[in-house]
């Protein structure tokens, strides 16, 4: 399963390598298709069928594992500046399956690499501190004031985005949509209500990435890809930047701060991934909540019914405790004045 500029492509090969169909493409739509498209080919193959993915495709694993598909990934000694074809990818699965890491149904899509994603974000501290001090980062729960900011990642969707508007238009609450380029790509219109219901909007790369993997020439792509997308949908200017997985490193950071974007980081996390019921989402948001704090939840990537079930009683629940919902914009400023004093 590889990517393109406007979607997606199917290779599929048989254990030979040779081809076993034509090469399908699917664009301008969002992961359903050929995430239907995919577990149809494994029903129907006689001997099983995997999906071939890599660190630069971070949306597809768990709907596919979820319908029972097995799905492997291709680690960056395999890759070339993390570019891979959905040919490639197919290659590999036939010719190399020892060397992929097969993914399990509710594990993540970096599953057993956990140990260098921690040592990554441990050598980032110091540059994290620095860009923080310089307002090119922004960590959650830093503030002195009771102000919370709301984040969504990996939308926009169109049934799941439009029902958190709502709330968030009925509480008269602010929040920030972290929106994947293809996803954008997808569903214009909804970014378009994003912007005019004036929320901000974030850049959270083109699929879902782990950045850290990335060559500057395609991180470069992940970034201005999207940008152009939510541009092309009326979303304005991106100064904002969520890392898929808050992946990081010292060298990505730095790209990311000379490329005039700010990281965005969080310190409340909802796991509403997961899909826990939604009173356990609030309850996590208000035993974490402190002032300046981040809040991540999703607005896509999966069934996101219970994070918008939960967020009446997030906001709500927040507000009680004394703190004030804010603009990400508003929390920068005020981290900004602290600093300058």
């Amino acid at each position: 399963m590889g990517l393109t500029r406007d979607g997606y492509r199917i290779a599929v090969v048989d254990a030979d390598g040779g081809p076993a169909g034509p090469v399908e493409a699917y664009r301008r739509c969002a992961v359903e298709r050929p995430v239907a498209r995919l577990v149809e080919l494994a029903r129907r193959a006689p001997h099983g069928l995997a999906v071939v993915v890599d660190s630069g495709n971070g949306i597809l694993d768990s709907s596919l594992t979820a319908a029972g598909v097995a799905v492997l990934r291709a680690d960056p000694p395999l890759l070339a500046d993390g570019r891979v074809t959905a040919e490639a990818l197919a290659e590999l699965g036939a010719s190399r399956p020892e060397s992929l890491v097969a993914l399990g149904d509710g594990g993540w899509t970096m599953s057993g690499r956990e140990e260098g994603i921690r040592a990554a974000e441990e050598a980032s501290a110091a540059v994290g501190r620095r860009l923080g001090a310089q307002g090119r980062l922004l960590h959650g729960g830093e503030g002195a004031a009771p102000l919370v900011a709301l984040t969504f990642d990996d939308g926009p969707h169109p049934e799941h985005t439009p029902r958190i508007l709502d709330v968030l238009r009925r509480h008269e609450a602010p929040a920030a949509f972290f929106c994947i380029g293809l996803h954008a790509l997808a569903y214009p219109g909804v970014v378009r209500r994003i912007a005019a219901e004036g929320h901000t909007l974030g850049n959270h790369t083109w699929s879902h990435a782990y950045l850290p993997d990335l060559g500057p020439i395609e991180l470069r792509r992940q970034l201005s890809f999207t940008a152009e997308a939510i541009a092309a949908a009326g979303g304005g200017p991106l100064p904002w930047l969520r890392p898929p997985y808050g992946g990081r490193s010292p060298e990505l950071l730095e790209r990311v701060a000379e490329s005039g974007l700010t990281t965005v980081l969080w310190d409340v996390e909802t796991n509403d991934w997961a899909r826990p019921g939604p009173e356990v989402v609030a309850e996590r948001v208000l035993r974490q909540v402190r002032p300046g704090s981040i809040v991540l939840m999703h607005d896509g990537g999966g069934d996101r019914s219970r994070t918008v079930a939960a967020l009446p009683a997030v906001i709500t629940g927040l507000r009680e405790r004394g703190y004030r919902l804010v603009a990400l914009e508003e929390l920068a400023a005020g981290r900004a004045r602290t600093s300058a004093r």
